[in-house]
């Protein structure tokens, strides 16, 4: 992913980009987002839910403590292509959030990963999901 696109998600949810200012040795965020321009718009969401999730959480603790149970917080450790489709690798979250990480995945396979149209994996060599042009132009991601 170009730098400014992975800048714009650092700066707007930093608290979930934290691990990639940690030494390679503790987390593969330090190498960045490892996917193509295409799939930012899955990533943003993803992003923008689970943040609102947190939210949801951290207000729900504020006003009924003795109902909600311990949350850890969502800090991403990996995000890749591999295999055609999306990996988000993390620790924290709950059901939910690993829910909105599988739909991620999912919606990838159908998504262009070099230009964000509508696109589908191939049958055999190095397997990504491209749109027909991009994948016509030798386009990757």
């Amino acid at each position: 992913m170009q730098n400014d696109l992975q800048n714009e998600l650092y700066e707007k949810y930093p608290k979930l980009f934290e691990n990639r200012h940690k030494p390679v040795t503790e987390s593969c965020m330090a190498f960045g987002v490892e996917c193509g321009d295409g799939w930012y718009v899955i990533l943003s969401n993803l992003c923008q839910e689970i943040a609102q999730h947190e939210k949801n959480i951290s207000d729900q603790q504020k006003h009924f403590p003795e109902e909600t149970g311990d949350y850890w917080p969502v800090r991403f450790d990996q995000i890749k292509e591999k295999f055609g489709g999306l990996r988000v690798y993390y620790t924290g979250g709950d059901e939910f959030v690993r829910g909105l990480v599988s739909m991620a995945d999912a919606i990838s396979y159908s998504v262009c990963e070099a230009c964000g149209e509508k696109g589908k994996p191939n049958e055999n060599g190095w397997i990504s999901t491209l749109c027909d042009n991009c994948r016509n132009s030798n386009k990757t991601a």
